[in-house]
């Protein structure tokens, strides 16, 4: 009976590490994720600056014109850059959380091999 108790005890002990390891993946994930949302309200933060400048310092139509593409091409590139990250950042969170739950799996697999083994000597 000790024995089953102090399976019992481990196993909570391991649940608790595995809600506190994804705890922490999450914050860390949400964090960047954060990060890249702030980062892209302020591309476009700038380019609405930019065009607003652009519309008082432009001579005529065919200036202005000019001057929204080069805008719309810079605010793109600076965007896709930030996409390009955040994919990268997804890719990154599968691989960990992935890791987790195959790490989760094997501990869960050993206590289920332990448990039975106990159950097995109470019953004999």
């Amino acid at each position: 009976m000790k024995e089953m108790f102090e399976m019992f005890e481990k196993s909570t002990q391991v649940i608790m590490d595995s809600v506190r390891k994804m705890n922490e993946l999450n914050l860390r994930t949400l964090d960047r994720v954060m990060q890249q949302q702030s980062e892209l309200a302020g591309i476009y933060m700038d380019a609405s600056t930019k065009g607003l400048e652009l519309v008082g310092k432009a001579k005529g139509f065919q200036d202005l014109m000019a001057g929204q593409a080069s805008l719309v091409r810079e605010c793109s590139e600076r965007s896709m850059e930030t996409v390009r990250r955040g994919m990268n950042l997804a890719n990154e969170s599968r691989t960990e959380y992935g890791a987790m739950v195959e790490e989760n799996m094997k501990v869960a697999q050993e206590q289920l091999a332990r448990a039975s083994s106990a159950g097995l000597k109470v019953a004999a």
